[in-house]
């Protein structure tokens, strides 16, 4: 009884007392999770890299992935996470710092990445799921 007590704190400090409506909240769920996923995954390889001091350089396809890039990579997917909570709980700035959050991440991936020159399927899907939460916009404070 007292887990559920906690989740239920828990889940409204971070997510606030309103819900959005439920396109925005299947929106912000994914992004969440996603978000959550790969900050999680990239940072592990960068710690993978730190504590191992090993690097794909043998590898043509996975040369670029280092352990610079892992943690750079992470941290932009930390803001974005923070950005989609901020929507969720409708709030207009989470909308502009997940812009510039998945905008620094196509840049990031074209700066360190050499064979993502020509990846027009990140680039759609990052330019749709912008244009989905620009959708909501106005019902945003």
């Amino acid at each position: 009884m007292e887990t559920k007590k906690t989740v239920k704190i828990v889940k409204y400090l971070i997510l606030g007392k309103h819900k959005p409506t439920p396109i925005l909240r299947v929106l912000c769920w994914f992004t969440i999770i996603w978000d959550t996923l790969i900050a999680v995954y990239m940072a592990g390889s960068g710690l993978f890299f730190l504590m191992e001091s090993q690097s794909f350089s043998n590898n043509e396809l996975l040369k670029d992935f280092n352990q610079e890039f892992c943690f750079t990579y992470s941290f932009i997917h930390g803001i974005s996470l923070i950005s989609a909570i901020l929507m969720y709980r409708m709030k207009r700035t989470g909308f502009f710092i997940y812009v510039t959050a998945n905008i620094a991440m196509l840049i990031t991936l074209f700066i360190y990445i050499e064979r993502f020159r020509s990846d027009y399927i990140t680039v759609s899907f990052t330019l749709i799921m912008i244009g989905l939460f620009a959708t909501r916009l106005k019902k945003m404070t």
